[in-house]
């Protein structure tokens, strides 16, 4: 258990404005193809976590495209697998034995022709058998050289710009196959951030076109809180400040905020300036407690200098409508300090960092319990180590 002193500091007075929550983000959900909608999972008020569908669209048609893309890849797939593999030894057997099957006619054509060479020398055979036979032996020795040429490209097996091409083939189809899985992906309309459904906008059976509205949505996990501040209080603001936020329908809500920005352009009727508080949200019973739309009241630090009590937030103690704190009538001195407890109502005033100032029965000096105030009893015994101020 620790505890912490009541300080007594110089602080500016709070000046009270209205507000209004507004979601930390908003946005309009589309689909990103057109089709029939099969199922709207969700209704207006419904709760989303991120990347929970919210709705689905037809998608046989597509899932039949994806299987024949698929084949065609293997198709492919295939035909580089063999294009790597090389050559087949019975092919090369085949071009081998074609080879020397037109060598062998070759050679007998060019035994033939210098046959009827030495014929034709004794006038045994005529100039018209020796044209034939020289045409023989040349059309035989072009069919062996051919013959040889395919044995050659058979051993050699593919060319490196097949392989290549087979493989760009494999892909192309490969890249086909992803295109269409997510398009399929795309059939089905996700949630991009935990929040709400604001609205509907279309329903199951109902065919939409690529970009139309499918619901609305907000996230409320962080709220911002937009304020209209004269423009003689706005100089006395800073980025980063606390800042208290009172809701009359959450009145025992200690309720802090971050001054995120100031917006420095007046509203040239009202001659105010927005700012932007941030708050982080929770929820009770599944319901926000700050929801879009509601007002709230601000206590901004610009009135005039006071001195004002200041405790820890976190020794602020929550009972419906009331607040209070913890004190410790210390009877110890020095290390591990002792003393009973008693229970103090205290008004809240404007936040300073992780303190805030209080109004109620205390004085500067005293000790107020900062961890473990929630299980304590009045009149209850209690030992604790003072935290560092």
């Amino acid at each position: 258990m620790t505890a912490s002193k009541v300080q007594l500091r110089q602080s500016k007075s709070s000046y009270q404005l209205l507000g209004t929550v507004t979601p930390s983000r908003m946005t309009t959900i589309g689909c990103a193809l057109a089709g029939r909608v099969d199922i709207l999972h969700v209704k207006r008020g419904d709760h989303l976590a991120k990347g929970e569908d919210i709705a689905n669209l037809k998608t046989e048609v597509i899932k039949i495209e994806i299987a024949a893309a698929k084949a065609e890849h293997r198709l492919a797939q295939q035909q580089l697998a063999e294009l790597q593999a090389g050559s087949r030894s019975e092919d090369v057997e085949e071009a081998r034995a074609r080879m020397e099957a037109a060598a062998a006619i070759s050679r007998r054509s060019e035994s033939q022709m210098k046959r009827i060479k030495r014929l034709i020398a004794s006038n045994a055979a005529s100039a018209d058998e020796v044209d034939v036979a020289i045409a023989d032996a040349d059309s035989s020795e072009q069919l062996y050289r051919a013959a040889k040429v395919a044995y050659d490209r058979t051993v050699a097996g593919p060319r490196l710009e097949q392989i290549a091409q087979a493989q760009a083939s494999v892909d192309l189809q490969g890249e086909r196959v992803r295109l269409l899985e997510d398009r399929l992906q795309k059939h089905t309309v996700v949630a991009p951030f935990d929040g709400y459904v604001t609205a509907e906008h279309t329903e199951a059976g109902a065919w939409v076109v690529a970009g139309d509205p499918v619901i609305d949505m907000i996230e409320l996990d962080t709220v911002l809180v937009e304020v209209a501040v004269p423009v003689s209080q706005i100089i006395a603001l800073r980025q980063g400040q606390s800042i208290r936020v009172e809701c009359p329908e959450r009145p025992g809500e200690l309720l802090l905020a971050t001054l995120e920005r100031i917006v420095p352009s007046a509203d040239t009727r009202s001659r105010t300036f927005p700012i932007l508080l941030r708050i982080e949200n929770r929820t009770v019973d599944g319901i926000p407690i700050l929801m879009s739309g509601m007002v709230v009241r601000i206590d901004l630090p610009v009135g005039p200098e006071t001195q004002s009590l200041f405790v820890p937030t976190d020794s602020i103690v929550l009972d419906r409508t009331k607040h209070s704190v913890f004190v410790v009538d210390v009877d110890g001195q020095a290390g591990m300090l002792t003393g009973a407890v008693r229970r103090v109502p205290v008004e809240l005033g404007i936040a300073d960092g992780e303190l805030i100032a209080v109004t109620g029965d205390l004085q500067a000096g005293e000790w107020v319990v900062t961890r473990g105030n929630e299980r304590l009893a009045i009149g209850q015994s209690v030992s604790f180590a003072a935290e560092v101020e």
